[in-house]
């Protein structure tokens, strides 16, 4: 029998979120509306597992753009349905991505957004990025074993040493980002394959969250201890949206990780 999953969600208004089981792994995932009234939620979160390929990411809109929404939608789209339609030996991820830039560019030619996935091959995972939404993995103790480098001047600065990732979150060129999706000619960045072992976690999420919460608190509460608590504990941050957060903005990620050898 087919083990298989499909989750697809787009322009939500409500939080929303969930914890599932998939083979040896435990997701949970969780997207939310900014606190804008009357501001679209331009963020699609999508999971696509079927046998043991399992494929799960965020595309952010860029705002400031027209059709922000349409273009992160148009994005999951195209990924989704290329997945449940092609056998996983047949899957080639990098053409999936430039197939998807072209429509994008083809049907909302002012439109951009941004593009983070991992793919899942048995125990085997591999990460491919466009823009600033960001994945990381961690393994069973809790370091970080690899982490993108968001497509921006903050991002670049800290990945060279000249900002620390908690004073990037206050820098004035946040919002600024060198590549998107919508782009004509894009920079994809793809990690090296990864052996998940048991207790390994991986987070995808778009910006909403990493340009509001530290890196070492999403660390903390995902890469260890209870999966449930870690993940609820990080769903709450998010609604509950302190004075100190900084940026009003659409919120997803998706959580998982490894609980089965």
């Amino acid at each position: 029998m087919e083990n298989s999953l499909e989750l697809f969600l787009h322009n939500i208004e409500e939080d929303t979120q969930e914890i599932i089981d998939w083979s040896d792994y435990r997701i949970g995932y969780f997207i939310q509306k900014n606190k804008t009234k009357g501001a679209e939620n331009q963020d699609t979160l999508f999971i696509m597992a079927k046998n043991d390929f399992c494929l799960f990411g965020v595309a952010d809109g860029a705002g400031g753009h027209p059709n922000g929404m349409e273009a992160s939608y148009s994005v999951g789209e195209s990924i989704f349905q290329y997945v449940r339609g092609t056998k996983t030996t047949d899957v080639q991820l990098i053409s999936l991505i430039e197939s998807a830039n072209n429509k994008v560019r083809e049907k909302y030619p002012e439109a951009f957004t941004t593009l983070s996935f991992a793919a899942l091959f048995s125990n085997e995972l591999r990460s491919y990025s466009v823009g600033d939404s960001e994945v990381q993995y961690y393994n069973s103790s809790g370091n970080i074993i690899y982490n993108n480098i968001p497509q921006s001047p903050v991002g670049y600065a800290v990945e060279a040493g000249m900002l620390s990732q908690e004073e990037g979150l206050d820098h004035n060129d946040r919002n600024i980002v060198n590549n998107l999706i919508g782009d004509e000619h894009l920079r994809i960045e793809v990690a090296t394959k990864v052996a998940l072992k048991k207790g390994f976690s991986v987070i995808v999420g778009s910006d909403g969250l990493f340009d509001n919460i530290s890196h070492e608190t999403i660390n903390s509460l995902v890469s260890r201890g209870s999966f449930e608590e870690g993940f609820e504990k990080l769903c709450e941050l998010c609604r509950n949206r302190a004075d100190d957060w900084r940026k009003d903005d659409d919120v997803s990620f998706i959580v998982l990780r490894k609980i089965r050898t």
